[in-house]
This record gives structure tokens, sequence and C-alpha cells, in this order.
């Protein structure tokens, strides 16, 4: 892996509290916190982003609730929440009830 050298400025205070709290208990450096925080920041981007498309293409019809989930990567329980919360209203017709039949319901 190659690294890039960047230069950020930090609130002194974020500085004293993420040594204080997190280097030595969690990670060995400022900067191993800062690379662990920003593939986080990145990872949660992601996953926010095949929900959203999956939330838009269930709103469309062009999904089912399950084929949603599976895009998000979260159990149906799970994505039901997610496109409740983002205002999709649940449809369930033939074919959720034909895919419910085949895969026992679950």
């Amino acid at each position: 892996m190659s690294f890039v050298k960047k230069t950020v400025t930090l609130p002194k205070k974020l500085v004293d509290d993420v040594n204080r709290l997190i280097v030595g208990t969690y990670y060995a450096s400022l900067s191993d916190a800062i690379r662990e925080g920003l593939r986080s920041l990145l990872k949660e981007h992601e996953r926010e982003g095949r929900m959203a498309v999956a939330a838009d293409l269930y709103r469309k019809g062009r999904i089912t609730a399950r084929q949603a989930a599976e895009i998000m990567g979260v159990s149906l329980r799970e994505a039901l929440g997610v496109l409740a919360r983002r205002g999709v209203y649940l449809r369930y017709g033939a074919d959720e009830l034909a895919e419910d039949m085949t895969s026992g319901g679950s």
C-alpha cells in the first residue's frame, strides 16, 4: 500500500481528546486513528448510497422489498425500517407474495 502525506489542521481540543481517549488504547497513533475515521466515513457514505438507490428503485416499483434489502446489505426487517424512515410506503402485491411463498416467508 502506498501512502500520500497530507497536512491537516485540527482543533487542539479534538487532538487532545483523541490522544487521551483513543490513541494508545485503540490505535497506535493519531495518524492511525484519522485513517480509520476516514475509512469509516467512506464506508458509511457507500452504505448510504446503496440504501438511497434501493429505496428509489423500490419507490418506483422496479424491485421488491426483499431485493431492496439485498441491495442494502441488510435483513428484510431492517430494509423495511430504512424504507419507512425515508417515507417510502410498503407495497405488498403479487410479486412480494410469490417471492415470500418460494422463500418460505423468511
